[in-house]
């Protein structure tokens, strides 16, 4: 007598049609998984209007238990909306990362008065089974350490969620490169589907390395004459790694402003993920006519980040002016590119010069452009693929990459958050809709909407 065996039921809370708030919830026998817990952030209209964040709608998990949280990297689209997973008083039975991803988890959820499930830090190629799935994280490359791929293995055949990655192959740390060879034993073995990272699918050929921003980093800062104020994303370790050491060889001293990017870089510290500056550190308000390298937050605007305070003259420690060069070491967000540009326009008109990405070749993104996707494709072979991450016409540039690569077009869904989709060896099917909608959020992480967790 044959065992039936269920489908493999995946439904995407947040990520699909937008760009953040990526949640995944799997289902499989008795086993229930959550795949990353992120913010998305408002753009347009919606700034302004105290709404400072977007959180997933976890009431779509109407409180039943979750066996695990995995967590592909430690971005903040991917896990700073935990603390409202916890809050809403969903039962989770640990919560599961590569090192670096973990320590950062702890860090931000430590800020939060909330029983906190266990952590567990894994290792990539460990297996871990959590009832009839097995569990396995898979190095790739991104713009932040110990990113993660997570193939979960059923006795229907292996999913596999690349998380967010590019084809990074020029660096030196092999921590820092795809494991090609292990993505192509699992497309051997057999991929029933491939949930794929979808943001630069648009885009023509490579994503350049993130090697290539070490030189022009390094040639803004050497030719600066007063202060350098350097700001991207608190978790851009590699970024402000590349500053730093430019730092050591021009002779400044370096000062970092914003609590996120002192924890960040303290962990990272910690865990060899990069090295303390050759010179002492600059403490608080020792940097007013020094030739000093500041890096700080506030690349995306946000109006109580460091930079934002300084370019409005409101920030006690940095007072902006002639002879400042401020670089801008990474993209605004998709959506928030006029709020970026009127504080690089207030900034000039304090007296500051901006380097920007049009300016210098200072940054890079961490996303596959499409003929890497074309690699992952061919790696995994997959027999369905779900485009995540992304906006509408990101997910479809995808999908039409997977049916140019063989993937029967009937086996490609491009969706929308609160899909219900079923997935087993012949392919995948729409079952239903559930609501998922994006849950406004104040400064606090805590829902503005009455009623919400939290």
């Amino acid at each position: 007598m044959s065992v039936v065996t269920d489908p493999i039921r995946i439904t995407p809370i947040g990520g699909l049609g937008e760009v953040g708030r990526n949640m995944m919830v799997i289902e499989h026998d008795d086993v229930r998984l959550v795949i990353d817990c992120g913010i998305g952030f408002p753009h347009g209209d919606d700034r302004g209007l105290g709404v400072d964040i977007y959180l997933p709608d976890v009431r779509a998990l109407k409180g039943r238990p979750v066996d695990a949280v995995l967590i592909t990297h430690a971005h903040d689209d991917h896990v700073a909306a935990l603390a409202h997973l916890i809050r809403s008083g969903t039962p989770i039975g640990r919560m599961i990362s590569l090192p670096f991803t973990t320590a950062m988890v702890e860090a931000k959820l430590s800020e939060h008065d909330l029983p906190l499930p266990p952590l567990q830090t894994v290792a990539p190629g460990d297996q871990i089974q959590i009832g009839s799935i097995t569990v396995e994280f898979i190095r790739v490359s991104h713009s932040i350490p110990d990113p993660a791929a997570i193939a979960l293995t059923t006795n229907l055949g292996t999913i596999v969620l690349t998380g967010d990655y590019k084809m990074d192959a020029t660096g030196q740390d092999l921590k820092r490169q795809v494991d090609r060879k292990r993505l192509t034993a699992f497309g051997d073995a057999g991929v029933i589907a491939m949930l794929g990272d979808s943001t630069n699918a648009q885009l023509p050929g490579r994503t350049p390395s993130e090697a290539t921003t070490i030189d022009p980093i390094n040639d803004v800062i050497d030719e600066a004459q007063g202060r350098v104020v350097l700001t991207s994303f608190s978790s851009q370790i590699d970024r402000i790694d590349h500053a730093i050491r430019a730092a050591d060889r021009t002779g400044r001293q370096v000062m970092l402003l914003g609590r996120s990017v002192r924890r960040n870089v303290k962990i990272a510290e910690r865990l060899k993920e990069m090295a303390p500056p050759n010179l002492p550190t600059l403490g608080r308000r020792d940097i007013a006519g020094v030739k000093a390298l500041v890096v700080c937050t506030g690349s995306q605007a946000e109006e109580f980040a460091v930079l934002g305070r300084a370019s409005r003259g409101e920030h006690p420690d940095l007072n902006l002016g002639n002879g400042d060069t401020i670089v801008f070491a990474s993209r605004p967000v998709p959506g928030n590119e006029g709020p970026v540009e009127e504080m690089q326009n207030m900034l000039r008109m304090r007296g500051a010069r901006v380097v920007t990405h049009h300016d210098a070749a200072i940054h890079v993104s961490g996303h596959a452009r499409a003929d890497e996707i074309v690699d992952m494709i061919r790696m995994l072979r997959p027999t369905s693929v779900i485009p995540v991450h992304g906006e509408p016409q990101m997910l479809q540039a995808q999908a039409e990459l997977a049916i140019q690569n063989g993937v029967a077009a009937d086996n490609v869904h491009v969706g929308s958050n609160g899909d219900v989709i079923e997935v087993d060896q012949n392919g995948l099917r729409l079952v239903d809709q559930i609501n998922a909608i994006a849950i406004p959020a104040g400064s606090d992480g805590l829902p503005l909407e009455a009623g919400e967790p939290g």
